[in-house]
């Protein structure tokens, strides 16, 4: 299983700590049968040196390589890349796209999801060639606005990713659950950035969208097996 959400890289974000902690999420992830993993630390737009992030990001990966290899965890580099207004412009963003093509996008902040946002989000994909995937969609069901990513999802613009944690969660919201029964969702990430705090939860999350949806779960699953084989040969 590819996990596609992630902040494994240590000492980049306010995901794992150390070393000493992604040694601890790689074991959660095998035990759960990850076999690859993208890591997305947090890039923030108009806070962050794109530069000085990618070379973070890439010393924090060659310090982690060896416990990979260990593991049996294939490991891809991406970003969860904060929404701002003309995203769809930024010729940079291609930078922090994995596999060439590629870019999970966080909305959290926005006041409302409105035309503009929709229409960037579009942008990425015929302007840029960037496939965004909106990461934890769940957490803008409430959104003003939130209905507008739909057809987005139902044409391809975008894709829909949900965190494990919210399929086991007390927070269930109705709009996700349709999501679900449309078969609208792409891919289920854990977005784990600590071994206690916030752990890998694949294996629960899989359980309890395998007991709304079958047919869902296994297009979910069949949706990182390609996409993990197109991400290794992007890599050759």
């Amino acid at each position: 299983m590819l996990d596609i959400h992630s902040h494994i890289l240590p000492a980049v974000d306010d995901g794992a700590r150390n070393a000493e902690e992604t040694a601890r999420l790689l074991s959660q992830m095998k035990n759960q049968g990850v076999t690859a993993v993208v890591a997305t630390p947090h890039f923030y737009p108009l806070g962050s040196v794109l530069d000085d992030f990618l070379e973070l990001r890439a010393t924090a990966a060659k310090e982690i390589a060896e416990l990979c290899r260990e593991s049996g965890i294939t490991l891809f580099l991406g970003a969860e890349v904060l929404y701002y207004g003309g995203i769809g412009n930024s010729e940079d963003v291609k930078r922090l796209a994995f596999g060439g093509k590629y870019m999970l996008l966080e909305l959290l902040g926005l006041k409302k999801i409105d035309d503009k946002v929709t229409r960037d989000i579009s942008a990425l994909k015929y302007d840029l060639g960037i496939t965004p995937i909106i990461a934890h969609v769940e957490r803008y069901a409430r959104y003003s606005g939130y209905k507008k990513l739909l057809p987005l999802f139902e044409n391809g613009d975008a894709l829909c990713q949900i965190n494990a944690s919210f399929f086991t969660s007390k927070h269930e919201t109705r709009a996700v659950k349709k999501l679900v029964s449309r078969e609208l969702v792409s891919f289920i990430g854990s977005d784990c950035h600590s071994s206690v705090n916030r752990p890998v939860t694949l294996d629960k999350g899989i359980s309890a969208l395998r007991a709304i949806s079958a047919r869902q779960t296994r297009i979910i699953i069949q949706n990182g097996e390609n996409l993990k084989e197109e991400l290794m040969s992007f890599e050759k």
